[in-house]
């Protein structure tokens, strides 16, 4: 009997709270979330989108010493569910303070199953428990259970333990044997992409690789190690990434027959560090400063954190040693978010040299000041990101073929289907001559993939032309790296051919818009993938489709010439939203203005193009806006998702209608100031109100030097775009008319910019970075990028109302004065860069260079995040093709401020 007491006690110490000797208590905070220093736990803060549906970051989800290490903490159906399939329906949740704890209450209403999720504070961490309203249904027996999925980049490669003697290392390359799990035969209707999709994938689920009633997970790391262990069914370990290469770690236990409440009991002890804090992080730009610009970083703090009132200059010496050259008083902290904040300004070192920042026990990575230090932020942008986008051609880059002549069998009509994956759909089955199906010709030419997928989003499109064609005329930009040969479809980076590579991709765009004039007689929707194994795909674009026109007369394995009996090519929806045609008109026309001297025949061509749909567009203008859906557009309030910026000459940066996880994104951020996804419901004719038709009214004036009508349109609208709410989104490239513009006119521009710089600046407030905030669905990098191009012109125009340093501080934040980090989130630019980022390689682990990410979220309610290591969350990580453009814009419109003050 004693032997039996100390055996039992023994194992109390093993499974008690004390296993790893922090016996802290969690409490409910004010932002209903469990909390102790060092450890928190959220629970349906956020909930699935409703279109991308998972994206990693709702239900039950822990930080852990300042990182999120787990998410998506509920019931599922299937071992490591994939992005669309069945999530349950949340009907409420309660966070209890008294009680310390939070409880959601769920259900799969098809399947009749209703439960509540509870965590519980208790000595060392906390209880999870499932307990369902009556006992499983027999059908869910072995299908149901409770899943926490953790993240790779965190635990790949780390030790862990099962009921404390097996051990194991979590792989870095998933290779777990498969199993068929076949739909329940009366499981709700999937949409048919979704159904063909998984008879594609073979219904595959993998086995676990570990199991057992205790398991601790990053054994060897002690910021990261967490202990689980169930009181009921078996802990499993699976990993997601059997699946798809965005795939986590799954802990699971499946729900128990007949049981109802603690179904599922689960104990969950992180080895929290007693009194952690989290060290101070350095935000600066990564490429350096200009030595008589403003110098200026930001302390992101813990709270509880204490350190020096002053931080250092250090410069880096040619023996290796560091020299001190400036300390300096940092501000008192402000807080924002989860963390409080302080700056450190060293604007007096104007030395050029290499240099550190160290604050406390932190120092960052060298950086240069410099004349030249911003010279350089842009071209990868323009040659390699927005080169290797480049759609039907090959692209090379020395002994690498970035990709193969793709999508040459471009394209079909869209049939009517009902509504397509990421929101996509169309709303009718003909289009002129064309019905749907049908092989439209002259469609394979131009254009650029839009993200991490191969779409050609129109909006995008659009986007880039206009912003390059701006960098050109602007910035007189000659720079030539590339060598383009539309006839032979050949791209080659490294390789100058006497042409401007902002020209030659202008005209690369321009190639789509027109075909989509010549062949159609109108602007598109865009160009997207029939089925999700396309849309999923990764890598070579070249090897998405057979390249061979589809040919319904032939068998699926057959071939003939050109023609094959394999229905892979890409679809073609159609559009009658005047929202695509006068940007469209816009675009043709900004592109026949740096065409000129450079391809004559072609510059008169997109003139021509453009004035003739200018005068369709006037003589009958479109009456149905909605037509042909703006699919694959962000929800409404989400950053991004493609809006053009506001139909305004310039496209500022918008990054494009995104796709979802898996091989394409979902909507990051754009650079619109408005964070639209699409035109202002309700705002007049045509979806986006007065003034639709300005940036063409602008663009024609310029490239016609202010011909009519294009000119007395441009100065009809003006009164209206000026206004302060449109002043921010559109109003502003009211600058770029100033040649066209009266004495009168430019002084009510002036008045109207002193009263938006008033606003302005009590905007900018809102956060420490004094950039816009990004509190959407996606990172909100673009906005920050949108605000440098639109200071940039302002202060053009006005400088003694309008600095640089609006435009410099929205630069260096995009470079790395940002939360979270300070890495560039302009990938391979800057000491510390972005190199895991969703783009067509993030397969690899890699990234492209001049790639933009969206930058940081909150996952809320305010924990910032911006994970370096990991490439897989389209919110953060995903880099698109207009983004890259608008980059192109700022980067030079910051090397020009600089050149001001030599």
């Amino acid at each position: 009997m004693n032997i039996r007491i100390r055996l039992c006690f023994l194992l109390a110490l093993i499974s008690g709270p004390s296993l790893f000797g922090a016996d802290f208590s969690m409490r409910v905070t004010d932002k209903n979330y469990l909390e102790t220093q060092g450890f928190s736990v959220f629970l349906y803060d956020s909930t699935y989108h409703p279109v991308f549906v998972d994206q990693k970051n709702t239900a039950m989800e822990m930080i852990l010493h300042g990182a999120r290490i787990a998410t998506n903490g509920d019931v599922r159906l299937m071992p490591t569910p994939e992005q669309w399939d069945l999530v349950a329906t949340l009907k409420n949740r309660q966070a209890d303070k008294a009680n310390n704890r939070l409880t959601a209450d769920l259900a799969f209403p098809t399947f009749n199953l209703s439960y509540t999720l509870e965590v519980t504070a208790e000595l060392g961490g906390v209880k999870v428990s499932i307990n369902l309203d009556k006992p499983l249904p027999e059908k869910l027996a072995g299908r149901a259970g409770f899943n926490l999925e953790f993240l790779p980049s965190i635990y790949m490669g780390k030790a862990y333990l099962v009921d404390g003697t097996k051990a194991g290392i979590f792989p870095r390359t998933p290779n777990d044997s498969m199993v068929k799990v076949l739909p329940l035969s009366d499981e709700p209707k999937k949409a048919y992409y979704l159904e063909d999709w998984d008879k594609a994938k073979g219904y595959t689920q993998p086995l676990p690789f570990a199991q057992g009633k205790s398991i601790t997970l990053g054994v060897d790391d002690t910021l990261a190690r967490v202990n689980v262990q169930s009181d009921t069914a078996d802990l499993m370990l699976f990993d997601g990434r059997d699946r798809a290469q965005n795939g986590w770690f799954v802990l699971r236990s499946l729900i128990p027959a007949g049981k109802t409440t603690g179904a599922i009991v689960w104990h969950i002890r992180p080895d929290v560090i007693p009194n952690w804090t989290r060290p101070p992080m350095i935000a600066h730009s990564q490429v350096g400063y200009a030595p008589d610009l403003s110098k200026v970083a930001v302390l992101e703090l813990d709270p509880k954190y204490s350190g020096p009132k002053t931080a250092k200059v250090l410069r880096l010496m040619e023996d290796g040693s560091y020299k001190q050259v400036f300390e300096g008083p940092i501000t008192p902290s402000t807080p924002w978010l989860r963390y409080v904040y302080s700056k450190f300004d060293f604007t007096s070192v104007k030395d050029s040299g290499l240099y550190v920042i160290e604050y406390a026990d932190q120092r960052t990575a060298p950086f240069p000041i410099a004349k030249d230090a911003y010279a350089n932020i842009w071209q990868d942008s323009l040659d390699h990101h927005i080169a290797e986008q480049m759609d039907h051609v090959s692209v090379r880059e020395g002994y690498r073929v970035w990709h193969g002549a793709s999508h040459l069998d471009d394209g079909r009509l869209a049939p009517v289907v009902g509504e397509q994956f990421d929101g996509w759909n169309q709303a009718t089955a003909t289009d002129g001559k064309y019905k749907g199906g049908d092989h439209i010709p002259g469609i394979n030419v131009g254009g650029w993939y839009d993200a991490g997928d191969f779409d050609l989003e129109e909006p995008a499109q659009l986007s880039v032309i206009q912003n390059l064609a701006l960098a050109y005329r602007t910035f007189h930009l000659n720079y030539d790296e590339l060598t383009v040969n539309e006839a032979t479809r050949e791209v080659e980076m490294h390789r100058p051919d006497g042409v401007p590579d902002t020209v030659q991709q202008v005209k690369h765009g321009a190639l789509l818009i027109l075909a989509q004039f010549h062949n159609i007689g109108h602007a598109i929707r865009g160009t997207h993938e029939p089925d999700l194994r396309q849309y999923t795909h990764l890598g070579d674009g070249a090897s998405k489709t057979d390249g061979r026109i589809y040919d319904p007369k032939l068998g699926l394995d057959e071939a003939k010439g050109d023609y094959s009996g394999k229905p892979d090519d890409r679809w073609i929806f159609s559009s009658n939203n005047p929202f695509f045609q006068w940007n469209a008109i816009a675009s043709l026309a900004a592109a026949a203005d740096t065409l000129k001297g450079w391809d004559d025949a072609m510059a008169k061509d997109c003139l021509e193009t453009a004035i003739k749909a200018w005068n369709e567009e006037k003589a009958h203008p479109t009456q149905n806006p909605t037509a042909g859906g703006l699919g694959g557009a962000a929800p409404a309030g989400a950053p991004g998702g493609g809006v053009l910026a506001a139909s305004q000459g310039v496209v500022s940066g918008v990054q494009g209608i995104h796709k979802a996880q898996g091989g394409s994104g979902a909507p990051a951020s754009s650079a619109a100031a408005s964070t639209q996804t699409a035109p202002p419901a309700g705002s007049g004719r045509g979806g986006f109100g007065v003034g639709q038709d300005w940036a063409a009214a602008l663009e024609l004036t310029i490239a016609t030097h202010g011909a009519e009508p294009y000119k007395a349109r441009l100065k009809e609208l003006f009164p209206q775009m000026i206004m302060p709410e449109q002043m921010g989104f559109r109003g502003w490239t009211a600058v770029r008319a100033l040649p066209y513009l009266d004495a009168s006119e430019k002084d009510q521009l002036r008045e109207a910019v002193k009263v938006y710089m008033a606003d302005l600046d009590k905007q900018l407030v809102a956060t420490p970075f004094g950039v816009p905030p990004s509190l959407g669905t996606w990172g909100g990098s673009g906005a920050v990028v949108d605000m440098a191009i639109r200071m940039y012109f302002l202060h053009l125009a006005f400088p003694d109302l309008v600095s640089g340093d609006y435009t410099m501080r929205a630069v260096n934040y995009i470079l790395g004065t940002h939360p979270v980090s300070s890495t560039s989130y302009v990938a391979g630019v800057g000491t510390v860069s972005k190199t895991k980022t969703y783009s067509n390689n993030r397969a690899d682990n890699a990234y492209i260079p001049g790639a933009v990410i969206p930058g940081y979220i909150i996952i809320k309610p305010d924990f910032p995040e911006c994970i370096d290591d990991f490439g897989f969350l389209w919110f953060e990580d995903e880099a698109v093709v207009a983004g890259s453009a608008s980059w192109v814009v700022a980067g030079n419109a910051a090397d020009a401020i600089t050149k001001e003050s030599r």
